[in-house]
């Protein structure tokens, strides 16, 4: 009788795991038919068949004796002591290299798919493993290891990355199913509730008695392979996308899962509470997405903590109906530098994609975003581009010809979208050069303010903005990116309290609240009243699209100010600081707004129209951009097989050499000091809850202000010493300042 586990009871058998393994994998597929079809068409072969086959061999060294002596030495100890032991830890033996050589002795004749998911089915198909391959068991693995590498650098060391994508596609299949489904049953053998496989996207197509124009063009235009798809804010896109993705999936067969990637996690977040009022299904994941379970599982017992854990992961895995997820971490599962994103990748090519507010990213980004395309066009993916602001220029970016707006005041769908189009949505009042103090002494600004929204390009003049009302005893909500994650959900919940649809609905709405870029599509609040800094008009027309948002609002008021520093025009973030000169170079889009900014009144179209202006042609990729775009290239080619030596972490938007976003390098400050011994896991939950991300040169400077101090603690078993950066100058009302020596509010004086 040979052991699965040192644990147990009654013991876990190999036979026995082998086959709930293999019954689970093919459970599994059958959950997701699409799969089993799409990957029929494209590679000749049955998923199902693959992945049961791998499930009754992944384990087969296991049976070892180098395996089974110090597997049951481990038993022993855990029946006495209930903890785990460390002989199968240090006993240097893979099983599942053994696994495929036993499979190689007995002849059995295992798909390359089916070889590469027994090796691969623990994250150890790895050049960092390498020297396990080639050493373990006096090197008798070296054949199996001669294989693999061979794939790479041999068979198909000469094809086109189409096809290298292709069977990427065809492994990835049987890889992702075997390790899901192995990692399900241990989990279960473990005595963890695992539920059971469902997966149906489903929306109530009747709940709004009249679609509206954004809705019927997703519609209409629903069978073309790619759109890109144009609306003002606040005209319903969420639920055309939804309309849009029900066609896709239910009526056209194109796909059986939806994602939809955002700019950041707020927009995350924010989407994924709108789009669960529609779809119970809906999975949230970015890197501080375990946040929102972990408030879930609250008060739950412990059968529905393990099931929103799963969902968290399967979320992760792109396996919901519906998973709402930054752009990032589609972009990264295409590098192939971790395990978990050949899972990824093979969810991502049986879906339909939305890419939600696409004008927000820069070149660099954008340059990312047209690698991701060029993939997702070989295996068929049906594609939307969505935006309120995107330009006409973007279908030579993207490559796509059908730009559609429904709102276009010459091609309108409908008399009531050209009205909608033309109706003024704001009246703008330009403010020439000033403070943020100079410019509300000059509107003259007191306690029966009414609801007002301040946009700040940066968090220094948001504070500036702050400091004002607070020195007349006024006390605005702030909000931008230096909070934490637990503070960042409690300010949102106030912010839509108190200038959410409800508030409005119900007469109740009221206060200030002062933003920085993130409030610019995370939030769905409105006021009739608005301050913003100059911005790019893309920018400016998002932001005014919290200005008079909802339904039955008159147009509201935008007092608009050109931001300085030092009495020069300070265009930050639009910008880019020469550090030779000193001095910083707006960008175009900055000037050219600057200059084209009028008094007056302002309509969806007018806006399109300066957009359009801003952005006449797509320029060509250059400088860092393109040569990021090249290094993702080099990842698609190099790494669709074996993973690199050099692994990336769960939340990481970057690799060795390439790089999602283009952002200055940063570094987590601890808002709370830690104990001084910590596990892995204690000190992850720790720097998610209570750490902030900031950049480098704001670290420093906060040092020179003592705002900032190193700290040692010791993460895991093995006393690895950590420096970790913790400031004692946090505050939850204005989140961590490092770069200014401030007091800290009135509000957190005891906190």
């Amino acid at each position: 009788m040979f052991l699965a586990k040192p644990y147990g009871n009654p013991p876990i058998i190999l036979t026995e795991h082998l086959d709930r393994v293999a019954g689970e994998g093919g459970t599994l597929v059958d959950a997701y038919p699409f799969c089993q079809s799409k990957y029929k068409k494209y590679t000749k072969k049955s998923l199902k068949d693959q992945v049961v086959r791998a499930g009754q061999y992944h384990d087969w060294g296991k049976a070892h004796p180098k395996w089974q002596e110090p597997c049951k030495a481990d038993r022993d100890y855990h029946l006495k002591t209930g903890k785990y032991g460390n002989n199968l830890r240090n006993a240097g033996f893979r099983h599942e290299f053994d696994s495929l050589r036993q499979a190689n002795k007995n002849s059995l004749e295992l798909s390359e798919g089916e070889k590469i998911a027994i090796a691969a089915h623990h994250g150890k198909l790895s050049y960092k493993h390498k020297h396990r391959w080639l050493s373990d068991n006096k090197g008798i693995y070296k054949k199996e290891w001669e294989y693999f590498n061979g794939l790479v650098h041999g068979r198909y060391s000469k094809t086109s990355l189409k096809k290298l994508l292709q069977k990427r596609y065809e492994i990835a299949g049987v890889r992702s199913f075997l390790r899901f489904a192995d990692s399900r049953v241990s989990a279960r053998e473990s005595g963890t509730y695992i539920p059971p496989s469902h997966h149906e996207f489903e929306i109530n197509k009747n709940r709004y008695s009249e679609l509206r124009p954004v809705q019927e063009a997703a519609l209409e235009h629903a069978k073309k392979q790619e759109i890109i798809l144009r609306a003002p804010t606040g005209s319903g896109k969420t639920w055309a996308a939804l309309l849009w993705a029900n066609k896709q999936i239910n009526v056209l067969k194109n796909a059986d899962r939806l994602i939809i990637a955002m700019p950041t996690r707020f927009t995350s977040n924010s989407l994924s509470v709108d789009v669960s009022e529609n779809i119970d299904e809906t999975g949230l994941y970015h890197s501080s997405a375990w946040f929102k379970y972990d408030e879930l599982k609250k008060g739950k017992d412990q059968k529905k903590k393990d099931a929103l854990d799963e969902e968290l992961r399967m979320a992760r895995y792109l396996m919901m109906p519906v998973n709402i997820t930054t752009i990032d971490h589609l972009l990264m599962c295409l590098t192939g530098t971790r395990e978990d994103h050949h899972h990824i990748f093979f969810s991502l090519m049986h879906s339909c994609v939305v890419i939600d507010e696409a004008d927000f990213y820069d070149p660099f980004v954008q340059a990312n975003i047209v690698k991701l395309l060029e993939v997702l066009r070989i295996f068929d993916i049906r594609i939307m581009i969505m935006s309120a602001t995107v330009p006409a220029s973007a279908r030579e970016q993207y490559s796509i010809d059908a730009l559609i707006d429904p709102y276009d005041e010459k091609k309108p769908i409908n008399l009531k979208a050209k009205n909608e189009a033309l109706r003024t949505r704001c009246n703008v009042v330009r403010h020439g050069k000033c403070t943020p103090k100079e410019l509300l002494n000059e509107l003259s600004i007191d306690e029966e303010l009414q609801p007002t929204i301040i946009f700040a390009n940066t968090v220094q003049r948001a504070l500036q903005y702050y400091d004002w009302f607070q020195d007349r005893s006024i006390s605005p909500d702030i909000y931008h990116s230096r909070f934490t994650e637990p503070d960042k959900k409690r300010i949102e919940e106030k912010i839509i309290k108190k200038l959410g649809k409800k508030a409005w609905e119900d007469g109740s709405a009221h206060g200030v609240v002062i933003l920085t870029q993130i409030g610019e599509m995370s939030l769905n609040i409105s006021a009739p009243f608005m301050i913003s800094d100059v911005c790019p008009f893309d920018r400016l027309a998002q932001r005014a699209g919290r200005l008079s948002r909802f339904e039955g609002m008159e147009a509201g008021r935008l007092h608009t100010i050109i931001p300085i520093k030092n009495e020069a025009i300070y265009p930050a973030p639009y910008g880019e600081y020469n550090r030779k000169n000193k001095e910083w170079i707006a960008y175009d889009a900055f000037t050219q707004t600057l200059k084209k900014l009028k008094n007056g009144s302002y309509s969806a179209a007018d806006f399109t129209k300066e957009v359009n202006s801003l952005y006449p042609m797509s320029e060509p990729f250059e400088g860092q951009a393109k040569w990021n775009q090249g290094k993702l290239d080099e990842h698609l080619k190099n790494d669709w097989l074996i993973l690199p030596a050099a692994k990336t972490g769960e939340k990481d938007f970057e690799t060795d050499n390439w790089r999602s976003r283009n952002i200055p390098q940063q570094q987590t400050v601890l808002t709370l000091t830690p104990e001084k011994y910590m596990s892995h896991r204690e000190y992850q939950e720790f720097e998610l809850k209570y750490g902030v991300s900031c950049p480098i040169y704001q670290i420093s400077k906060g040092k020179s202000l003592k705002r900032v101090h190193d700290d040692r603690i010791i993460i895991g078993n093995d006393e690895n010493e950590k420096i970790v950066k913790v400031s004692n100058s946090y505050s939850r009302t204005i989140g961590l300042i490092l770069d200014e020596d401030r007091e800290r509010p009135t509000e957190d004086q005891f906190v």
